[in-house]
């Protein structure tokens, strides 16, 4: 997870289509099926990741944090963006833009 000073904005839920559950990071990436965009949780330790099952819906209780564009943020963001060019040019839109990074952090999963 990428260090930053991040600030609790609210919890949420949110019907989305799984993509890809990372093991190995602990993070589900999804598709938000109310907004229409691609997005990244970070899955809290008591959701058990190998029942996640590819291309299903769910709907996920979130934790939502933002955090200040800082010049450490954008280059942990590079970082871990390394080897995907959709990432890093998500990485240069925020920056371009002025908009907040946002972190979810999934706390629960349903069918």
């Amino acid at each position: 997870m990428l260090d930053s000073d991040w600030k609790y904005v609210e919890t949420a839920q949110k019907r989305v289509r799984t993509i890809k559950v990372d093991m190995e990071s602990r993070s589900v990436n999804v598709f938000d099926l109310e907004l229409g965009c691609p997005l990244n949780f970070n899955a809290d330790q008591k959701i058990d990741l190998e029942k996640i099952k590819r291309a299903k819906i769910y709907l996920a209780t979130v934790k939502i944090y933002k955090a200040e564009f800082t010049e450490e943020l954008e280059r942990q963001m590079i970082e871990s963006a390394l080897g995907n060019p959709e990432e890093l040019k998500q990485v240069r839109i925020f920056k371009e833009s002025g908009a907040k990074p946002t972190r979810f952090d999934l706390i629960e999963l349903h069918h």
